[in-house]
C-alpha cells in the first residue's frame, strides 16, 4: 500500500470529488455544499482513515471515536484551508472564558487586521499566549485561595489544643463571608 495522505489533501480532495467543475475555490465550500454533502465527505473521509489511505495517528478500533474526530477535523480544514474557506487568512475566534477579558478580546479585534503570518500577526498571537498563560495562573492561585478558605472554613476548633484554638479561630473569623 502507498502512504496515506494527509487529512487535510483527503477533506479537499472530497470536496473536489464531489463538487467537481462547480467547485469555486473563491468562495467557502460550507456556502457550496448541502448538508447531504457534507457528511458525505465525512463519511468518506471515515472511510479512508478506516482502510489506512488517510493518515491518522490514533488508534482506529473505536468507529464512533474515529468519526467523532473526523467531524472536528472536517470543520476545522473548511475554516482554516484557504483551498476551502474561499481564500481568507485564518484568524482564530477567541470565544469562552477568555472572550470575557477586555486584554483578550481587543488583541483578537487587532488580530483580524494583519495577515496570517506577518510579524504583526505573530506579534499579537504571542501576546495573546502571554495572556491566556496569566489568566492560567491566576486562576490557579484563585482556586487554590478558594480551597484553603473552604478548608479553614470546615475546621472544628473544638477539638484543637487551647495552644492553638486562638490562632485558628482568629484565622477562621478573618475569612471573607
Amino acid at each position: 500500500m502507498s502512504n496515506p495522505i494527509s487529512q487535510k489533501a483527503a477533506v479537499v480532495n472530497e470536496v473536489e470529488a464531489i463538487l467537481g467543475s462547480n467547485f469555486d475555490q473563491s468562495l467557502p465550500v460550507k456556502e457550496q455544499l448541502t448538508p447531504e454533502q457534507i457528511s458525505t465527505v465525512k463519511i468518506n473521509v471515515v472511510s479512508g482513515i478506516m482502510n489506512g489511505f488517510i493518515s491518522f495517528n490514533k488508534d482506529i478500533g473505536d468507529l464512533a471515536e474515529v468519526t467523532r474526530y473526523v467531524a472536528g477535523m472536517v470543520s476545522n480544514h473548511f475554516r482554516k484551508a484557504k483551498e476551502l474557506n474561499g481564500g481568507a487568512a485564518y484568524a482564530p475566534q477567541f470565544s469562552g472564558r477568555g472572550s470575557r477579558d477586555t486584554q483578550l478580546a481587543e488583541l483578537s479585534k487587532l488580530l483580524e487586521t494583519y495577515d496570517e503570518g506577518s510579524d504583526e500577526f505573530n506579534q499579537i498571537i504571542s501576546a495573546i499566549d502571554s495572556r491566556k498563560a496569566e489568566m492560567t495562573t491566576e486562576k490557579a492561585v484563585f482556586s487554590a485561595e478558594r480551597k484553603r478558605k473552604k478548608e479553614l472554613a470546615s475546621l472544628n476548633t473544638d477539638v484543637l489544643p487551647e495552644s492553638v484554638k486562638g490562632l485558628a479561630e482568629s484565622l477562621v473569623n478573618s475569612l471573607p463571608q
